[in-house]
């Protein structure tokens, strides 16, 4: 989901300004109100920043600041803020800490603010509007969002004489196509790679919706990881994983696998839409201009290919002292006017239903890439899972991947230890 760049040292300053609250919110001495809005990625900050001038020039007494930080420091000093009601005024907010938030009574209602003004819910992709709405409340506004994909090294390909896969594969046709690779890829070289356990959207989340099925009921009392589908699911991914048609899983660990891929020391890469500028940056990437964009395959028989579907949701924070005027920006923001010129300055989807077309043009016209498939993707995706406590079950997660991996515990072992743990922080939650 985000794009996780380090930050520079220019954003010291700022960072002190979150964590202690100062520029805290109010009117200015000219009687302007002043807003703090906060992001993680500066990927976003120049078409945030468009949009924050056209709309200060049309409500010449609002200032907005924008505040930028490193993923790592953003939640750490998010938590810190908003424990001492010191939050930004705005603030990105994703669907794995959006529950805990809410539940805490540190997100303003905006149902009121909806009605008020008339903003239609429908105009928005509806699992990304459910992803931020918790006891039939609506707590925040869906903004950019990513899917899982497959990219493809197509200079590499055609390089060895490899076919370019189906590109509405299945899992077996993925196999297929690798074990190909194989024989024909130099040494150093493998087929494909993916962050095993060290992003459980891009691998875990994904191979169970690609197997047909959820982790967390809708309800979000039942954990799902010992079920038939799920189960066969992570045995596949993981089993690639751990195979000669993988990039080792310790080189995998060290390296990781958007270096890998980047340095063409594997064909194929599993990841999320939201890393492709990422891969097609020229100063971080020798795959730039020469990969293309496949959907997650199907690891059973269902009509399309799925994968999970995250993205981000502008929020505001309940000590906001300004919340009228933090909505009217937000209410702009997720207007069809700001989404379109937003994807077309960063380069990334939007919410808005009428937008999805604009994504996959854009950016075959400024960079060349054909990113078409993910518009389709985000039509048959699943929701990411996340509960109150998603940070306590991806923790159980992590851990006893790490052990069945490490060779401490087995396959059948390791699902029932998930199927258990992230069933307790559920039980918990719900009692």
């Amino acid at each position: 989901m985000a794009l996780k760049k380090k930050l520079v040292s220019a954003l010291m300053a700022v960072t002190l300004c979150f964590a202690t609250g100062c520029s805290s919110t109010g009117k200015e001495e000219d009687g302007k109100v002043s807003l703090r809005y906060s992001i993680w990625d500066t990927g976003h900050k120049e078409a945030i920043e468009t949009l924050i001038q056209d709309y200060e020039k049309e409500n010449p007494n609002v200032d907005i600041n924008l505040e930028i930080y490193s993923w790592a420091d953003y939640w750490t000093k998010l938590e810190t803020a908003a424990a001492g009601d010191s939050a930004p005024d705005i603030f990105w907010i994703t669907s794995g800490y959006f529950r805990q938030y809410a539940n805490a009574d540190k997100l303003v209602d905006l149902e009121p603010y909806i009605k008020e003004s008339s903003m239609d819910m429908n105009n928005y992709l509806p699992r990304l509007v459910n992803m931020y709405n918790y006891k039939n409340i609506q707590y925040a506004i869906p903004t950019f969002w990513d899917v899982g994909v497959v990219l493809v090294n197509e200079e590499l390909i055609k390089e060895h004489g490899l076919e370019m896969p189906p590109k509405d594969w299945t899992w077996e046709e993925m196999l297929a196509w690798a074990e190909d690779a194989k024989t024909k890829l130099p040494e150093g070289v493998s087929p494909i790679t993916s962050p095993l356990n060290s992003d459980l959207q891009v691998g875990f989340h994904n191979a169970i919706a690609s197997s047909g099925t959820q982790m967390i009921s809708e309800d979000g009392k039942t954990a799902l990881i010992d079920t038939p589908e799920a189960k066969d699911g992570i045995k596949k991914f993981f089993e690639l994983g751990q195979s000669d048609l993988h990039t080792s899983p310790n080189e995998t660990i060290e390296v990781g696998a958007g270096p890998l891929f980047r340095s063409s020391k594997a064909a194929a890469v599993e990841t999320i839409s939201c890393y492709l500028l990422i891969y097609n940056d020229e100063e971080q990437s020798d795959v730039a201009g020469k990969f293309a964009v496949y959907p997650f395959p199907k690891m059973s028989e269902v009509d399309k290919s799925k994968s999970v579907i995250s993205g981000l949701g502008n929020a505001i924070a309940s000590n906001s002292e300004h919340k009228e005027e933090a909505w009217d920006f937000i209410n702009y923001m997720s207007s069809e006017e700001a989404m379109r010129k937003y994807t077309e300055i960063a380069l990334v989807p939007q919410a808005h239903k009428n937008v999805q077309a604009d994504y996959p043009k854009v950016v075959k016209e400024k960079i060349g890439l054909d990113v078409s498939v993910i518009p389709e993707l985000a039509k048959n995706a699943v929701p990411i899972p996340s509960t109150v406590n998603t940070m306590a079950w991806e923790r159980v997660i992590f851990d006893t991947l790490d052990e069945h991996m490490q060779g401490k515990i087995t396959f059948d072992e390791a699902i029932k230890k998930m199927q258990d743990g992230v069933q307790e922080v559920l039980d918990k939650e719900n009692k």
